[in-house]
């Protein structure tokens, strides 16, 4: 029988606006029936004592909220849970909005070559915009130093692979947390939220511009004509600067856009339960995992997903309905949510199909007792491992970890790992055999 392992684990934790913080404080007590589990919720004091544990375990996000586990996990080697495939926005945080340019440009050359170093510029100048940090992913430092790697989705787990083979690697699947039990009915969780009647579309979380907005606020208005009195309720804040305000005015929508500010995880899903259609658009995605919607297929509501993202990837077809981005995403989002509103039994089926996949392949206890038996194993070899992630680490610096950042692009185009590549002696020989 495999020892229990002691495990720190890394995350921001509520009341923190991440979704991580959210993620981890639901898994924690489940963790804790089959580990020893301390939660590190803040960044330690210099002055306290060192953290100790058979196995660090980072949960690390695309936001600055996750710059200190970041930084962590660089400093001493763990197991890395990477919600998002980019962490491009963060190491932007920790680089450039702190006036370290040069060390940006150098992690960009470092994942992608002389491309790399060009949209590095760009994007360093604030002209990548939303896209070009999700096509230029970075995340090669943290991925090549981790112990093990989990990855909450098919895709991620498989660039993981590709990048680090040989590296142990769970596909651990988001899990499903429902706060009411048992569940409103839809109009339970109308009466109790004061949404009285007619159709409703929920995009759930903060509104940012990545979730396809503009287009559902587009359609929305139109499909008020065929569907009175339909309402695009926004089930969370909105990103400042967002002009979700503006797309309303400029589309007719009017009234029927509802805004509810940041909502506890109880209020939250009742207006999953009160909606009719849940939008789950994301573009550009950054390789995320959404918690909403697993939730929302756990409710047993229709769901719409962006086509080439996790999302779309994760779930087998009936589960989720997919739209393209681009210049038709508005009509076609239109058509979905059309047939479905026309159409409810369609619409209940296909709700009853994701609620039984989700709880089926989705449950927390068996998701945590997948973690739980991972991370003995890792932590079984975890102090050898440990040790040779550390002495790579110390060839990663100066002129030799210089010129190792010239090589791995190469290395990566003819299909070779970056880790490990077995030539440093020669690399070092040509520094000059400094480090």
């Amino acid at each position: 029988m495999t020892a229990r392992p002691a495990v720190a684990v890394w995350s921001p934790l509520p009341p923190s606006p991440s979704g991580i913080a959210d993620y981890v404080a639901e898994q924690l007590p489940a963790l804790t029936r089959h580990a020893d589990v301390r939660a590190i919720s803040r960044e330690p004091d210099a002055s306290a004592d060192a953290v100790t544990a058979d196995l660090d375990v980072y949960h690390v996000g695309n936001s600055p909220a996750h710059a200190w586990v970041y930084r962590a996990a660089m400093r001493r080697p763990g197991v890395v849970v990477l919600h998002d495939w980019s962490l491009h926005q963060l190491v932007l945080c920790e680089t450039v909005e702190r006036g370290d340019v040069s060390s940006y440009l150098r992690e960009m050359r470092r994942a992608h070559g002389e491309t790399g170093s060009f949209v590095g510029k760009q994007v360093a100048r604030a002209l990548g915009g939303t896209l070009l940090p999700a096509l230029y992913p970075v995340n090669e430092r943290l991925l090549d130093g981790a112990l093990a790697v989990v990855a909450l989705s098919h895709s991620t787990a498989a660039r993981v692979a590709e990048r680090l083979p040989g590296r142990p690697l769970l596909h651990l699947r988001h899990h499903l947390s429902l706060p009411l039990d048992p569940l409103p009915s839809r109009a339970e969780a109308r009466r109790a939220l004061g949404l009285g009647d007619g159709p409703i579309l929920t995009a759930p979380g903060l509104a940012t511009a990545t979730k396809g907005l503009q287009a559902a606020v587009q359609a929305a208005a139109r499909l008020r004509a065929k569907h009175p009195g339909l309402r695009l309720v926004v089930a969370g804040g909105v990103e400042p600067g967002l002009p979700l305000g503006d797309w309303a005015r400029a589309a007719g929508l009017g009234e029927g856009l509802v805004v509810t500010g940041r909502l506890d995880l109880s209020d939250f899903a009742r207006h999953l339960c009160a909606a009719d259609v849940v939008l789950a658009l994301r573009f550009p995605s950054y390789g995320e995992m959404s918690g909403a919607l697993v939730r929302a297929l756990g409710v047993g509501r229709p769901a719409l997903v962006t086509a080439g993202t996790p999302a779309a990837e994760e779930f087998p077809e009936g589960v989720v309905a997919v739209v393209d981005p681009g210049p038709a995403e508005r009509y076609e989002l239109e058509a979905i949510v059309d047939h479905l509103l026309a159409h409810p039994q369609r619409a209940e089926a296909m709700g009853r199909e994701a609620a039984a996949y989700v709880r089926a392949h989705h449950d927390l206890e068996q998701t945590a007792a997948a973690l739980a038996a991972f991370l003995a194993d890792v932590a079984a070899h975890a102090d050898e491992s440990r040790s040779a992630l550390v002495a790579e680490r110390a060839a990663d610096t100066g002129r030799l970890g210089f010129f190792l950042d010239e090589v791995r692009p190469g290395a990566r185009e003819l299909g070779l790992s970056t880790g490990g590549l077995g030539i440093e002696a020669l690399l070092r020989e040509l520094a000059g055999g400094a480090r």
